[in-house]
């Protein structure tokens, strides 16, 4: 009887609760709990300055409110927003990869090459110009500026002297030029266009940089090596490594140097000098090359108004002086032809591989005593007249076909060169132009017209009748070169052909050659516009796919975002204007400075009207306002880049050499900041600080070292230059072998502190 009355109970209360709580009335509970937490989610929060670190983070509560106002509808539709987003990621980068390998397959156009090595024409040897030389010694200085070697302020007194007449080209046994180097001016490049005679591309670039890469390599295309070598010469070289890498198991016997450790004026090129008396007096060699890199290393370090500078430019030039001097005295060496030339130039900074005057033109002599009977002296020292250019400009990709004629060699199948028209002398009879000299000409206009053919298969090289297009007045591109070399076949082949014509004839094919020449160059730096187009739309598409994603996160705050969008337009628009490229730190400089004004005045708002006396306004933003602007200036005054102002006074290269008390004092005090720091933060462990401050002493000391090796100056006038005589010859080995000793005795140290503070926690649960 009482189980039935108690069950009746509960089934009546279970009834009442459904029908009071988990009924309407429960849903109109939840109803209004929803819309309360919306409406206080909706609401500002109110922010003191001054807030406990046990608070809650506003922004986090505001969120969880928000969170918890959602619905299961609005939970999915962000599941499936946040899924969409991750697509849109997906792709974006996806289309990044895709946009590069567009553009790049537009920006690295493709060269054709024609393969093999050039032989004469059989029908035709009894005509070919006998050489003139029988070995070459090619001498290149890196960075060899033409102002070096011919201004007055030249260090090359030998090969140029002011006042004494003996002296390389007042004698006449130098024929002074300025090489125009074509971008990019850095080494690989430009010894592909020496040696092949070809326009090389930017791609070279990457290759020059890449150590280890051999995709790069000369060994299979036309050179004036490879002519050289097939014809049974030998070939030796020392100096920068560049050349082995290129012409790989070419060199009979070689020694090659490093480029990358800038610092190494003298030793770089001492493993160079000390070849050369050896090679001098050797007989079995036909080509001779050397590549100095001291001089580029000391543009690199202090710029070409150097102290070292002089030191350097004298030095080579003694090494001129003892290569004429064994060229006059030994009788093995009285057919030899001695090139001096830089492969680039460098700008006022020191650099290199742009294209300003100063990069672009570096210095090219040919020395030998059989000029002296052919050619009239120049004088020397001489002014520019214009931006560094002195006496007559030649083409870089000149030398290989002015090699070929001089050494009686075929010129190089892909050469543009021209071969230069002065040493035309070398086969004429006093002022009657020789055959020899046309023959050297119309060699050389064929090679230069079977290249073309490569990229203009339509080209008619053997037309007899006049070709399309040349009764226009001006006709361009392959027109015009097909049109000028008609005309010169019909003087080279008509019927009046003789001694009286042959400056006609001279006159004709060295228009082809010119017209050639400007067509292939042209051609070389063409590039496919098409697909760069389609690469920056595609990049344009990856963009705004990265945009959609970010934009719920970005719209929240709408000034950093107009701000960043203005930047990325203004920063694209000056991409496509060369210079603001060689000038864009200067872009940087006031975008950062806008950006930085804009965060200061904001992060003082919340101070603006603060009774609290630890925040002075007015005295806080004046001191911060004077630290920004003191600071801002500094920093662009610390060291001048680019292109425009780089010779401009700064304070790395002018204040701190002038007061390098204070030089001193900030050197010091970096070290010391830094000892504190790894003593302080470190693990609570005699060995480390001892470690940390032993390292330090040794870092300093390496300083110290390789501050009196490389730039004792800034020891002179110093409190520090009591030791700087107690320095000087000391190795840099062993100081660095220290350093790096120390950093790894504080690495070893760190991890052995790690695994004992893990252990301990372990130990004892995770509590401290």
């Amino acid at each position: 009887m009482a189980k039935s009355v108690r069950a009746s109970v509960s089934k009546r209360n279970r009834a009442k609760l459904r029908a009071t709580v988990f009924g309407p009335a429960a849903d109109a509970r939840t109803e209004r709990l929803s819309a309360k937490l919306k409406e206080l989610a909706s609401q500002p929060i109110m922010r003191e300055h001054k807030t406990s670190s046990m608070e809650l983070d506003p922004t986090g509560f505001n969120t969880l409110l928000s969170f918890l106002a959602l619905g299961s509808k609005d939970i999915e539709a962000c599941k499936m927003a946040l899924k969409w987003e991750n697509r849109a990621i997906l792709i974006a980068n996806i289309l990044i990869v895709v946009a590069i390998s567009i553009f790049s397959s537009g920006f690295f156009p493709y060269k054709s090459l024609l393969p093999g090595l050039a032989t004469f024409d059989e029908t035709n040897i009894d005509t070919v110009a006998p050489k003139v030389f029988d070995r070459v010694i090619f001498m290149v200085i890196d960075a060899l500026r033409s102002d070096f070697v011919y201004s007055k302020a030249s260090g090359f007194s030998f090969t140029q002297r002011r006042f004494e007449i003996n002296s390389l080209i007042r004698s006449g046994a130098a024929l002074p030029f300025t090489a125009h180097a074509s971008s990019p001016t850095v080494t690989m490049p430009r010894l592909k266009a020496m040696t092949t005679g070809s326009v090389p591309s930017f791609l070279d670039v990457i290759l020059n940089i890449a150590e280890s890469d051999t995709s790069s390599t000369l060994a299979y295309q036309d050179t004036w090596l490879a002519q050289l070598k097939a014809q049974g010469g030998q070939l030796v070289m020392y100096g920068d490594d560049t050349w082995i890498k290129l012409f790989p198991g070419v060199f009979d016997r070689s020694d090659g140097t490093t480029s990358f450790f800038v610092s190494d004026f003298t030793e770089v090129d001492h493993n160079v000098t000390r070849h050369v008396p050896r090679e001098l007096s050797q007989h079995d060699w036909s080509a001779f090359i050397m590549h100095f890199l001291g001089l580029d290393h000391i543009g690199h370090k202090a710029g070409p108004k150097s102290r070292h500078m002089m030191t350097k430019q004298r030095e080579m030039d003694s090494i001129v002086a003892l290569i004429y001097a064994a060229m006059e005295e030994q009788d093995h060496l009285q057919s030899t032809l001695f090139v001096l030339c830089g492969d680039h130039g460098m700008n006022d900074a020191g650099n290199h591989g742009g294209s300003s005057p100063g990069e672009t033109s570096p210095a090219l002599l040919f020395i030998s005593p059989k000029f002296q009977t052919k050619k009239t002296p120049e004088d020397s020292p001489v002014e520019a007249f214009s931006d560094l250019q002195y006496y007559r400009t030649v083409e870089q990709m000149d030398i290989t076909p002015t090699l070929a004629g001089l050494l009686g060699l075929p010129i190089p199948l892909n050469s543009l060169g021209i071969f230069i028209p002065e040493f035309l002398m070398m086969w004429d009879n006093g002022n009657v132009i020789s055959f020899f000299s046309i023959d050297i000409l119309l060699r050389n206009a064929k090679q230069m017209l079977n290249a073309m053919k490569g990229t203009f298969p339509d080209i008619d090289v053997e037309a007899t009748t006049t070709p399309q297009g040349c009764d226009k007045q001006l006709p361009t591109g392959p027109a015009k070169v097909q049109c000028a070399w008609f005309q010169a076949l019909q003087l080279v082949h008509g019927p009046e052909r003789n001694r009286t014509t042959l400056p006609d004839v001279e006159s004709a094919l060295l228009r082809v050659l010119r017209s050639a020449q400007e067509v292939m160059s042209s051609t070389a730096s063409k590039y496919n516009t098409t697909r760069l187009y389609l690469g920056l739309i595609v990049a344009a598409v990856a963009v705004l796919l990265s945009f959609l994603p970010a934009y719920g996160l970005v719209s929240k705050s709408s000034n950093a975002v107009t701000f960043l969008m203005l930047s990325i337009i203004s920063y694209g628009g000056m991409m496509f204007a060369s210079s603001y490229v060689e000038e864009e730190q200067q872009f940087w400089y006031w975008v950062v400075t806008a950006w930085t004004v804009y965060l200061h005045i904001k992060s003082l708002r919340p101070w603006h009207g603060s009774k609290d006396p630890r925040f002075s306004f007015s005295r806080f933003a004046t001191c911060m306002t004077v630290v920004l602007a003191i600071s801002y200036r500094i920093l662009r005054r610390w060291n001048q880049t680019g292109q425009k102002f780089a010779a401009e006074p700064d304070i790395a290269r002018n204040f701190f050499p002038r007061h390098q008390n204070i030089l001193w004092a900030l050197i010091i005090l970096t070290y010391f900041d830094t000892c504190m720091r790894l003593c302080l933060n470190s693990p609570p462990s005699n060995i480390w600080r001892s470690a940390a401050i032993l390292t330090t002493i040794a870092a300093f000391f390496f300083k110290l070292v390789f501050v009196v090796s490389d730039s004792p100056e800034l020891l002179d006038e110093s409190l520090l230059s009591p030791i700087q005589k107690s320095l000087e010859g000391m190795p840099l080995l062993l100081p660095a072998r220290l350093v790096f000793c120390g950093i790894s005795l504080l690495v070893v140290t760190s991890f052995c502190a790690m695994n004992v503070t893990q252990k301990r926690s372990s130990l004892t649960g995770g509590k401290c």
